[in-house]
């Protein structure tokens, strides 16, 4: 079994999308919520939300592949 994280992208009143990526790491699902221009930060390890005003929430969403 193996594990890929996923992040689904949430802007305000909208049902939000999933990354086509799938990322071998938790780490790695952050570091690409983190580089996104609109600076989102950390609410908790799954969760960050937006700091320019958008109100975007991303979530990343832990998958098991079997």
């Amino acid at each position: 079994m193996t594990k890929v994280y996923v992040v689904q992208v949430m802007p305000e009143a909208s049902l939000g999308r999933v990354s086509q990526e799938g990322y071998t790491s938790l780490e790695k699902a952050q570091a690409f919520i983190e580089s996104r221009s609109d600076k989102p930060a950390q609410v908790s390890p799954w969760l960050y939300r937006s700091t320019d005003g958008n109100d975007t929430d991303y979530l990343i969403y832990e998958v098991r592949v079997v």
